[in-house]
């Protein structure tokens, strides 16, 4: 197992400082996307935050993985 440290944005950054425990890239993938899924769906319900992004770093402070994600809805 590996611990990674997960810092997200959506118009401010939070910046992880306890980690998590994941098996494998796969997991931390998955990590991230339920993250940015549920930063959407809270943001854009609250203020209409339509973009948030993730970085993942493992212990030595390498980053590893970065995710971003966007909702775009348009009236026609």
């Amino acid at each position: 197992m590996s611990r990674y440290f997960i810092s997200t944005a959506n118009g401010h950054v939070v910046e992880d400082d306890e980690g998590v425990e994941l098996s494998s890239r796969g997991a931390l993938r998955a990590m991230l996307g339920r993250t940015l899924t549920a930063i959407l769906h809270d943001e854009c319900a609250i203020n209409g935050a339509t973009e948030c992004s993730a970085r993942a770093y493992d212990e030595d402070g390498k980053l590893v993985m970065q995710a971003r994600a966007s909702i775009d809805i348009a009236d026609q």
